[in-house]
């Protein structure tokens, strides 16, 4: 396959079980969306190392690095995939390279086995301050059937999260479902929150010729997209909501970053370019 222009997929790999899924997931994004997938692992040498740290580092890396990509070639065999091997802080190299990513896949780094929010680890750092989308993988595969589900709420991130559902969902193929959560307060005016809904999906709905399952629920955000998220075989959100600074999660993408089981992808824009019908064969090949 031919070198591409386009902005690859990062991906992120430290051997974990939830790092090998994230190859496959940022593998099935980049093809869907035409990108070249980069595989990347970085290590720091330690001087005068004590005895349970590895004493090879660097020969670790390198079968570890080749590992995830045979991973990804095997199930996508088209997909054009490079491997860089770095020296440094992972999630530092990992934030440089999303400067020019068209997104980034990262392993969770076993955030679900939590029960308290670990605020220090890789995975939401990096989630936190990635200037791109992020995908997070876990390690337990989600439902074969799961729908894609997106969390949508009057600000403007949300609505990026919508058109990036809505494209992915015409890629992918599937159930789009399209949840908003109402509390007593935001629920207190005249307009009607259903209705607001459908105005924001109808538009969409024409665009991407998806049909989307609308659901209005009461209840705290991050409490009704958690729950409804047990559900999904991908959880869609916007990094943040009227936030002022823009590395800050919301309380809802922090939320479904601890406690969602399915795959997550933190939005901050949309991929390179829309659905056209040359992107049909890649649609087939990813989602067979």
């Amino acid at each position: 396959m031919k070198p591409s222009s386009m902005a690859p997929v990062v991906v992120g790999v430290d051997g974990s079980a939830s790092s090998l899924s994230a190859v496959a997931a940022g593998a099935r994004h980049a093809l869907l969306y035409g990108c070249p997938l980069l595989i990347v692992h970085s290590f720091n040498w330690l001087p005068r190392q004590p005895k349970h740290i590895d004493p090879h580092p660097a020969d670790t890396a390198n079968s570890l690095i080749q590992q995830a990509a045979t991973t990804a070639r095997k199930v996508y065999p088209d997909l054009a995939i490079t491997t860089r091997i770095m020296e440094g802080d992972p999630a530092a190299t990992l934030l440089r390279q999303a400067r020019c990513a068209a997104a980034l896949a990262i392993g969770d780094g076993g955030l679900s086995s939590h029960i308290c929010l670990p605020t220090h680890t890789s995975a939401v750092h990096i989630a936190a301050r990635a200037p791109c989308t992020v995908l997070i993988a876990r390690a337990t595969p989600p439902p074969s059937r799961g729908p894609i589900l997106v969390g949508v709420n009057a600000s403007p991130a949300s609505e990026r999260a919508l058109d990036f559902a809505f494209d992915t969902a015409a890629r992918r193929g599937g159930d789009l479902v399209v949840v908003r959560a109402e509390t007593a307060a935001t629920g207190a005016g005249t307009t009607d929150p259903a209705r607001d809904l459908a105005d924001l999906v109808a538009p969409r709905q024409n665009k991407y010729h998806v049909a989307a399952h609308i659901r209005v629920l009461q209840g705290d955000p991050a409490s009704v997209l958690v729950a409804e998220s047990k559900r999904a075989g991908l959880v869609i959100i916007g990094a943040r909501s009227q936030q002022p600074y823009g590395g800050l999660l919301g309380s809802a993408a922090q939320a479904l970053l601890h406690h969602c089981p399915a795959p997550l992808i933190l939005v901050r824009g949309l991929m390179p370019h829309r659905l056209e019908r040359s992107d049909r064969r890649l649609t087939a090949a990813a989602t067979s």
